[in-house]
């Protein structure tokens, strides 16, 4: 049995040659070129302005991969409405120069929460008049939002350590005598606030080398004390002893209570 040719096997096929042609996506002989995505605004503003609260630069905040996850767990917590209203009143105290001391009670310790979350990865148990205020429906309970959270807190960053069982620097490297801690004049310049008056905690603008050491970022070397140089708790003090019936002494010298007659003994 023969099968007819059809009309398509006279036409000549034309073989592909070896040279790449353009294409309306790119170049000849390359991928598409894709756009660089781009991060949404609300997280750009989120990074932008926990700047001043954590005291790392932008570029560090993101390299955490966990700024959406603790902007989410943020909203979650405080809801969305008041997370918002705390919010516009962070960007507004940033904006005028001034720091978390000019919050109400209840946005200063959603401001607690928010370092907290940056630094060790868990959020924290809320002051319990916030907890109120916020009318939060969830439980006022530490905890992780994800484990990703406990590997990149900033604390660990803050003595160039690694969290353990995660993040091994390598071997050898505790030979390695770790970097000099960075001076204020650095610091600022690195989170680009070196022009900016420094006044947060403070009731008046004052140059960085006049900045209480207690109120300066990263760790407190001049308000380290040695464990020798703390005093010892004193000693609970000894409660009074309940008052006794008075007690009579007997002729052997010993003490016996006194003990009440009743008015049937007396009569006998």
């Amino acid at each position: 049995m023969t099968v007819p040719a059809s009309p398509a096997d006279d036409e000549p096929n034309e073989l592909p040659d070896d040279e790449p042609r353009d294409s309306p996506d790119g170049p000849a002989g390359h991928l598409p070129v894709q756009p660089a995505a781009q991060l949404p605004d609300e997280l750009t503003d989120f990074v932008t302005h926990c700047v001043p609260l954590t005291g790392f630069a932008a570029f560090d905040l993101h390299a955490t991969g966990t700024a959406r996850l603790y902007l989410d767990t943020a909203r979650r917590q405080v809801g969305e409405g008041r997370f918002a209203a705390f919010w516009a009143a962070w960007k507004r105290a940033v904006e005028e120069g001034h720091g978390p001391e000019v919050l109400t009670p209840t946005h200063r310790e959603v401001a607690r929460a928010l370092i907290y979350l940056w630094y060790t990865g868990a959020w924290p148990r809320l002051a319990p008049a916030a907890h109120a205020d916020l009318r939060r429906e969830s439980a006022n309970t530490e905890f992780v939002p994800a484990p990703s959270a406990y590997v990149e807190g900033l604390v660990w960053r803050t003595f160039h350590g690694h969290p353990a069982g995660a993040k091994p620097p390598g071997f050898g490297t505790w030979a390695v005598k770790p970097p000099e801690l960075p001076d204020t004049a650095r610091l600022r310049a690195d989170l680009g606030l070196a022009d900016v008056p420094y006044r947060t905690g403070l009731a008046a603008e004052v140059p960085p080398e006049d900045i209480p050491a207690h109120l300066l970022p990263g760790q407190r070397v001049s308000r380290d004390v040695p464990p020798s140089a703390v005093p010892t708790a004193a000693a609970p003090a000894t409660p009074e002893a309940p008052a006794t019936p008075e007690a009579a002494v007997t002729p052997e010298g010993t003490v016996t209570p006194e003990v009440p007659v009743t008015p049937e003994e007396g009569m006998s």
